[in-house]
């Protein structure tokens, strides 16, 4: 329930209240009325629509029933076969962004011979991160996996599952969509391959590995990783005995699918949308294609500025650690606090990060907990929605630093694609010190809404002028609150409105 279910569920919500018949889907089981209320949304007007996880294949033949289908999902390659279709685009990452180095290689040279070839198996939800080394890798459920697997006759799921760490053996049923044990396993630390049954379908299937978990901190005194681990799966595959070369290779090696220039799939949408003239620009450079900028949609009049200010410093994001895409970087913004507050500059200054957290970066929470003891840092994980707000609204300056520390030109997808909570926070008139990079370069306008900077060095600099000197705090406050609401509600429906225009989505 972030900014990018936010973006979409904006755009459902607009065309509900135009009339439109809307339905908004999705894998797992969603309270509607609690994500309303999460996202500051009106969905009174849409039906959710609960669709089991089978694959790209199965929700492009879903699509034919609309007439219109918006694809919100980050780093989807569905070929719509609905009437009309545009692609919301948070960031053209490449598919192979994550592989090693002579994988690429395998990917860029096989990936044109392999075009058309579908994986036969996907993780659908359930899953925790890639871990492992270059001989085996493997990924963990959090006790029910989900796996699709892709339309065919009667074959088998194989795959080499363990529990490397864990001692003693846990049960796994693996079920089918009606919840039919399909296959009941022991399974021990060592990876063992099994294999499973499957019956003939033409529309996919859904399995989930179903287990006991454990947490791998009661294995080990010096371990600080608290996920409830099930089993973890590694080489994931389907055997069938009619199939060609090039479907045996697809099969068998399954990330030689993941070729990033196999881009064919963008022809079936009448538009793509990018969320920012960064996002923009790099979708024209990497995908040869252009976009129309819809830039996300902020409640501004939700956050009311308070008068009088509490001296803090306030970073907002998602807390987990660097290398799992764009990193927020709150360990580094503690230390620089650390050293700026321990120099004497910030006297009677605090700091808040606040974030959302899950239970596979409770190690990451750990290691910012550490580093501010014996500092005026409080840190809200989880915090809930009323509690954000009034932080933004009353806290003096905003930091960001998303992006710090990468190579813009090789990672750009490390960047902060656009930055919605340096806006909110613009709007509760906190005045941003952010660094000079991608959508917070459209964002604040520098010296005249706040700071951008390139260094540690100059963030600390431009905060020391900002803690002194009360009167240009205050004059660059009121104009961040006046530039936010470039980007409220109401300014992403009208620009909405005309990309659906210029594009004919509503035609019949």
């Amino acid at each position: 329930m972030g900014g990018g279910e936010r973006h979409s569920g904006m755009i459902a919500q607009v065309l509900a209240a135009e009339g439109a018949g809307v339905d908004i889907l999705g894998h797992s089981d969603v309270d509607m009325d609690a994500l309303a209320a999460h996202l500051g949304l009106d969905l009174s007007g849409c039906r959710y629509r609960l669709v089991p996880d089978r694959g790209d294949d199965a929700i492009a033949a879903l699509s034919a029933d609309y007439d219109l289908f918006v694809n919100g999902s980050y780093m989807s390659r569905i070929v719509p076969r609905s009437r009309h279709a545009a692609y919301l685009c948070f960031f053209p990452t490449p598919v192979d962004h994550d592989t090693s180095p002579w994988r690429k290689v395998a990917v860029r040279a096989c990936g044109p011979l392999l075009r058309g070839v579908r994986p036969a198996v996907t993780c659908g939800t359930g899953w925790y991160p890639p871990e492992g080394g270059r001989r085996r890798q493997w990924i963990w459920t959090n006790g029910e996996g989900v796996l699709s697997i892709a339309a065919g006759g009667a074959r088998e799921l194989r795959a080499d599952i363990g529990r490397p760490g864990a001692t003693g053996t846990a049960h796994l049923r693996v079920l089918d969509a009606d919840g039919q044990t399909l296959a009941a396993i022991e399974v021990g630390a060592a990876f063992t391959q099994v294999a499973v049954a499957l019956p003939a379908s033409s529309t996919g299937a859904e399995l989930t590995l179903a287990s006991d978990t454990f947490t791998p901190a009661s294995h080990g005194p010096a371990s600080r990783d608290v996920r409830q681990l099930g089993v973890a799966v590694s080489r994931p595959r389907v055997a069938e005995q009619r199939e060609g070369v090039r479907a045996r290779l697809g099969l068998r090696f399954p990330w030689l699918l993941a070729d990033p220039r196999d881009l064919g799939y963008l022809g079936a949408y009448d538009v793509v949308m990018a969320n920012s003239v960064y996002t923009r620009d790099w979708v024209r450079r990497l995908w040869h294609h252009d976009a129309d900028i819809l830039y996300p949609p902020i409640q501004v009049e939700r956050l009311t500025p308070a008068e009088s200010r509490e001296r803090a410093v306030l970073t907002v994001g998602r807390l987990f650690a660097p290398g799992l895409g764009h990193a927020k970087r709150q360990l580094e913004m503690i230390e620089w606090f650390g050293e700026l507050y321990r120099s004497g500059a910030l006297p009677g200054w605090r700091m808040h990060v606040v974030g959302g957290c899950e239970d596979s970066q409770l190690p990451y929470l750990e290691k910012i907990r550490e580093a501010g003891r014996d500092l005026p840092v409080e840190i809200h994980p989880n915090a809930p929605r009323h509690e954000v707000e009034r932080l933004l609204s009353t806290c003096s300056v905003f930091w960001s630093a998303t992006g710090y520390g990468e190579d813009p030109q090789r990672r750009p997808w490390t960047a902060e694609h656009f930055g919605m909570t340096t806006v909110e926070a613009m709007a509760g008139g906190c005045v941003p010190v952010v660094i000079d990079r991608a959508g917070q370069r459209e964002i604040v306008r520098h010296g005249l809404d706040g700071f951008r900077w390139t260094s540690p060095e100059q963030l600390a600099s431009f905060t020391r002028r900002l803690a002194t000197e009360d009167g240009m705090r205050a004059r660059l406050a009121a104009s961040a609150i006046a530039r936010a609401q470039e980007y409220s509600d109401a300014a992403f429906a009208d620009r909405w409105r005309d990309i659906a225009a210029r594009h004919q989505l509503y035609a019949r």
